[in-house]
């Protein structure tokens, strides 16, 4: 359910209708540094246990990066520490949930 609902979210507000998102997750709310490809993102994660709640939707969308299809290379920071650091495959319209 908290897929789908996020998936709709994001959905309705890509630029592009092909659009790929990425949201990253945590058992925690905290700021991250992520970089997408060449671009730098200053974002929070999305508490694993909010995804399921409606009213926190918004939140996850102001956190959500939206980047085109195909593989991307993310690498996410916190306090200068590396904790996520792959290429991922987004394809048109999906969100990509990375749990951290």
């Amino acid at each position: 359910m908290a897929t789908s609902c996020i998936t709709l979210l994001a959905a309705a507000l890509a630029t592009e209708e092909e659009d790929g998102v990425i949201v990253f997750v945590d058992s925690s709310r905290h700021s991250i540094d992520v970089r997408v490809d060449e671009r730098h993102y200053d974002i929070e994660t999305v508490r694993e246990r909010d995804l399921d709640r409606r009213h926190n939707l918004k939140r996850a969308a102001d956190n959500m990066i939206y980047v085109s299809p195909g593989y991307h290379h993310v690498n996410v920071r916190h306090y200068g520490r590396t904790i996520f650091n792959e290429s991922v495959r987004v394809r048109s319209d999906e969100t990509k949930i990375i749990y951290l």
